[in-house]
């Protein structure tokens, strides 16, 4: 079957690669539509640590194709979202159902071969039914989603309050929806494009910054009358970004970072104690719900994932692909891999 291979920094092609299987727990899903995620982006451009080759990508959605032993037969041919960190299924929190909690899991695209190819095997676990009305191009796109709720959970937003979004690719564009959901009042973001804040405003953001144009720490304090935003969100990834949190946030506020990649500063501690913040760390889509419930989102109608899909390339394109994700050529947002 045909895979795309990441053999080096910003070197990616296609390749002939052996069919899955599917071991005991675990099923073969038909790749139907994947999204290439700022994650994949970060490893195509070195700055995320991954053993080469590797096939990237863990946003995904497709059909069951074949199922290994101790998997219900029934399941060939039901449509699924599959979440995309792999327990180890075998440690005490596996065997003990805790399954998010697997201190050995791993991250398909990284740290295992992913999901740019055409068919991939997955523990029977990580299956999420697709509903009728949720479509396979919707449901690769389901991370983002999850990553959001995981991180709205862990800052219990209040109505009213004033919540500043750094970064508008997909996770911070989902959360700018989910903050907006959740009673956020003044919602702030921040790019260094102007082409997400067409997707912000329909999400619901009151202020667009650019942060090529203007200073965020001045401009937040101008929209806050100098106090700082209640809750402040990284997501971008990106050091610039990161170096701000803790001057944007107001006294007794929450930060939640969620951007990652290996260059970002560190955070200091005293300015934490001193403003008596509370931060949180919010590594992945929390495995407690947050892929169902982002699905029921979905089905529900109360997030359109329309106006971010920006690309979609066929999985032999996958060169055209990358370069598009990464530099955010012709407006990309979100972009779309059809392997089939």
């Amino acid at each position: 079957m045909l895979a795309a291979v990441l053999t080096g920094r910003e070197q990616v092609g296609l390749e002939e690669r052996p069919e899955p299987e599917a071991r005991p727990g675990w099923v073969v899903v038909e790749v139907e539509s994947a999204s290439i995620c700022g994650t994949d982006t970060h490893q195509f451009e070195g700055r995320v640590d991954t053993p080469f080759p590797r096939v990237p990508g863990h946003d995904f959605a497709g059909r069951v194709a074949s199922v290994g032993d101790g998997v219900d037969s029934d399941l060939v041919g039901t449509p699924v979202a599959v979440k995309p960190s792999l327990p180890c299924l075998e440690c005490a929190d596996c065997t003990e159902g805790r399954l998010a909690d697997c201190h050995r899991k791993k991250l398909m695209g990284l740290w295992s071969d992913g999901c740019f190819t055409e068919r991939v095997a997955v523990p029977r676990v990580n299956l999420v039914p697709r509903p009728d009305g949720v479509e396979a191009w919707q449901a690769a796109l389901l991370e983002p989603l999850a990553v959001g709720l995981n991180t709205v959970d862990r800052l219990g937003i209040k109505l009213g309050e004033t919540v500043l979004v750094l970064g508008q690719g997909p996770i911070g564009l989902a959360l700018t929806r989910l903050c907006t959901l959740s009673g956020a009042g003044r919602l702030i973001v921040t790019d260094a494009r102007e082409d997400p804040f067409r997707v912000s405003r329909a999400y619901g953001a009151t202020d667009c910054i650019d942060v090529t144009a203007t200073d965020v720490v001045s401009a937040v304090a101008d929209l806050t009358g100098g106090l700082g935003a209640d809750v402040v969100i990284e997501t971008s990834g990106f050091p610039a970004s990161t170096a701000v949190v803790l001057d944007v946030v107001r006294k007794e506020g929450k930060v939640a970072h969620i951007g990652w990649a290996n260059d970002l500063p560190a955070l200091p501690v005293v300015p934490i104690m001193a403003k008596t913040l509370t931060v949180f760390g919010v590594g992945g889509n929390g495995g407690r719900g947050q892929y169902e419930r982002s699905i029921e989102l979905v089905r529900a109608g109360r997030i359109d994932l329309s106006p971010v899909v920006t690309h979609t390339f066929a999985l032999t394109d996958i060169a055209e692909a990358f370069h598009v994700a990464s530099t955010k050529a012709e407006g990309a947002i979100k972009v779309l891999l059809t392997p089939r």
